[in-house]
């Protein structure tokens, strides 16, 4: 018996995504989802209390990675390796991100397509936007404590700079979705992204150098 409940919630979640993706979280109904799951409307409620349950499971792991990546790469004890990278002294940080980075979108490349597109109308249409202002603040306050640590670096303490540098994040990973990148093209879109980027930041934080 429980296998076969899980079996259907399973079905539910599967048909629930194969939907939310081709119309979109607002358009998108229990009823589209009770259709091609094979079971009644009135039994759906009995593993989702609604909609918006559904399409929060659905892309749960993809925010829980996100989440842990923000955390592991504003981590103080990162400053060392950060260090390394500006000096020019190890590269191994941007071969970290550039993994990083893939696996994110070659594992959770439906849910981002959800998250980046067709969220409007769910709890989780403004995502982006505070996802953008908590990674500004632990970036800000990252770079924060890097100064003080080694004051004779330059670092930038503008809000606005972290804003515009975590959106650029999503614009180049909605890019990457929309133009459905093979796994080789988005390995060398990863790559020149996280080189440009950090060959930016090297070049910002030896500009003042003492």
């Amino acid at each position: 018996m429980q296998i076969k409940k899980d079996y259907t919630r399973e079905q539910i979640v599967t048909v629930a995504k194969r939907v939310f993706l081709r119309k979109g979280f607002a358009k998108a109904s229990m009823r589209d989802v009770a259709k091609g799951a094979g079971i009644g409307l009135s039994n759906i409620y009995n593993y989702f209390n609604s909609k918006d349950e559904i399409f929060r499971y659905i892309v749960a792991p993809l925010i829980a990675k996100m989440e842990e990546m923000l955390k592991e790469h504003h981590d103080v004890r990162y400053h060392e390796e950060f260090l390394r990278y500006a000096n020019g002294e190890s590269d191994e940080m941007m071969t970290e991100h550039v993994q990083k980075y893939m696996q994110l979108i070659s594992h959770y490349r439906d849910e981002l397509e959800l998250i980046l597109f067709k969220a409007q109308g769910s709890s989780l249409e403004n995502f982006i936007d505070d996802y953008t202002d908590v990674c500004t603040n632990q970036v800000l306050e990252f770079m924060d404590n890097f100064k003080q640590k080694y004051p004779d670096y330059s670092t930038v303490n503008t809000t606005f700079t972290y804003h515009v540098h975590t959106v650029w994040m999503f614009c180049f990973m909605s890019e990457v979705i929309k133009h459905k990148l093979s796994a080789k093209e988005i390995e060398k879109a990863i790559n020149d992204y996280i080189l440009f980027e950090y060959t930016g930041w090297r070049a910002l934080m030896n500009h003042h150098k003492q």
